[in-house]
């Protein structure tokens, strides 16, 4: 009976572990199929090697992935889709500078100190670059900001840093930074740069800031002269042009009479020369017969008297 016991449990035994040892090796066949998901592609990796010659076959695209267990393939995942952030303080301090060897900040090309801390975004254009040939990409990123922040500032003068020319100097930086990331070979393309904060040290915030106000209020004041320059100068103009316009019709109109009283004169001179005697009485008579017209009233006053009053209408 005891026999039989035993040979019962051994069966049992040796079911559960034909069974265990039948889920290992299926466990281990399946490790190989993996699921890459959208947005992401794959790399796998044969003992630690690169599987596949060209980019086409080494980069799986997201689906259904058939590779050999864990132990002989391991799959990267490699977010080509995502859009990356990182906020870059490897230049910036906050604060009072306590100890400028390990502070964060740029030198300006007026030689001037400024504090500057700046956000990147990137995605992924090469994933194995990416993946195998850098270590540490977020530190590589870091570091070719902050280089190309202290190249740019040391061309730009803090005034032009802290007021208009703030997005020049992204911009620069923006472009400086997209060429030492493609030489270093690290296979991202920045989207964006922004500059998130540009301060001066806390020791000379207060002057900077009171500069900062002046300039914006010279600005301003000069903004409004332009206004009232641009204001000014067409009303004038247009004046101006009223008053030659009026000068040129009067002097049209006082060139047409002057020119009508001399051919008037002319003709008269002509008709003189013929017959003086007669052009003297017809005038003499053309003129009193005017200045009787305009006789409003005559008095009749006594003898000897010598003034005589007349009413001109």
């Amino acid at each position: 009976m005891k026999k039989a016991f035993l040979e019962d449990v051994l069966t049992a035994v040796s079911r559960c572990f034909c069974v265990a040892i039948l889920v290992v090796v299926l466990c281990i066949a399946f490790s190989g199929v993996r699921i890459v998901k959208s947005g992401e592609v794959a790399l796998v990796l044969r003992f630690g090697k690169l599987v596949g010659d060209t980019p086409e076959e080494q980069v799986h695209e997201p689906g259904l992935l058939f590779c050999f267990p864990y132990f002989i393939d391991e799959v990267v995942t490699v977010p080509v889709e995502s859009v990356m952030q990182r906020t870059v303080m490897t230049h910036y301090t906050d604060g009072q500078i306590e100890d400028w060897k390990s502070s964060g900040y740029v030198i300006t090309g007026d030689q001037n100190i400024a504090l500057i801390s700046a956000s990147v975004k990137y995605i992924i254009s090469d994933p194995v670059a990416y993946a195998l040939y850098i270590n540490e990409a977020g530190s590589m990123i870091d570091a070719c900001v902050s280089n190309s922040m202290l190249e740019t500032a040391s061309k730009t003068g803090v005034d032009d840093l802290l007021t208009a020319g703030k997005e020049a100097y992204a911009a620069e930086v923006y472009a400086e930074t997209q060429r030492k990331l493609d030489l270093a070979g690290i296979g991202v393309i920045l989207q964006a740069l922004e500059l998130t904060e540009v301060s001066m040290p806390e020791e000379v915030r207060e002057t900077y800031d009171a500069v900062n106000a002046a300039t914006v209020q010279a600005s301003t004041l000069l903004e409004e002269a332009q206004q009232y320059r641009n204001t000014l100068i067409p009303n004038a103009e247009a004046l101006a042009s009223s008053i030659i316009s009026s000068a040129n019709a009067q002097y049209k109109t006082m060139v047409s009479f002057a020119t009508n009283d001399l051919s008037e004169f002319w003709g008269l001179l002509d008709e003189y020369q013929g017959t003086p005697d007669a052009v003297k009485t017809r005038i003499y008579n053309e003129k009193m017969a005017q200045a009787l017209l305009k006789i409003g009233q005559v008095r009749l006053v006594d003898d000897g008297d010598s003034k005589i009053f007349i009413d001109w209408e």
